[in-house]
């Protein structure tokens, strides 16, 4: 009997991590305010490891390129414009302080690092490379709009909207599991400096 019971809560216990959504956010790529320095940042739902990698989704092109790996612990908006010297449109782009209400997530920013086939990449379109959708390494291109993350695959739908006043845009991935259930929501903005 005790045997029957822990198996029953094995199998519960597996079902429900397997329930568990990918982690996925958002990236960008954004110059200091004199423009001589490039930095990579990510928007996740909640802060990464240092040291995790991730990939990078070019939409246009329809692949997952690797990586980008996490330097070390959350950034604050102080560092952003203190410690990095990021234009204040480019730090709400970061922290989504576009859309305070609506947002999916409120992001945590962290300094990612270039490595590995990304290092190279040229994407289908220049504007792709300013940022975009951050999957977990393992992530792999399916087709062009459909990703598989976990084992579970997703099919990718892109919105791009104009922010307030011509202000720049924002790009809303929405991952559908082509199993069912709730989609996952990713915002980038890309305001104007």
């Amino acid at each position: 009997m005790i045997r029957a019971g822990l198996v029953a809560a094995g199998l519960a216990l597996a079902a429900g991590c397997q329930a568990q959504p990918p982690e996925v956010g958002g990236w960008r790529r954004v110059s200091d305010s004199d423009l001589e320095q490039q930095f990579h940042f990510s928007m996740l739902p909640r802060a990464a490891a240092a040291g995790s990698r991730w990939a990078v989704y070019d939409a246009k092109a329809g692949k997952v390129v690797c990586c980008l790996s996490v330097e070390g612990s959350e950034v604050s908006e102080t560092d952003l414009q203190d410690r990095f010297n990021i234009p204040g449109p480019w730090v709400t782009d970061l922290t989504n302080g576009w859309n305070v209400d609506a947002a999916p997530y409120r992001p945590h920013v962290q300094v990612l690092k270039v490595q590995g086939a990304l290092g190279s990449y040229t994407f289908k379109e220049e504007r792709e490379a300013a940022g975009g959708l951050l999957l977990p390494a393992d992530a792999r291109a399916v087709d062009a709009k459909t990703i598989e993350l976990g084992g579970a695959r997703y099919t990718v739908e892109r919105r791009d909207t104009s922010l307030a006043d011509d202000d720049g845009g924002v790009q809303t991935y929405t991952l559908k599991p082509a199993g069912g259930g709730a989609a996952l929501k990713v915002e980038v903005p890309f305001g104007t400096y």
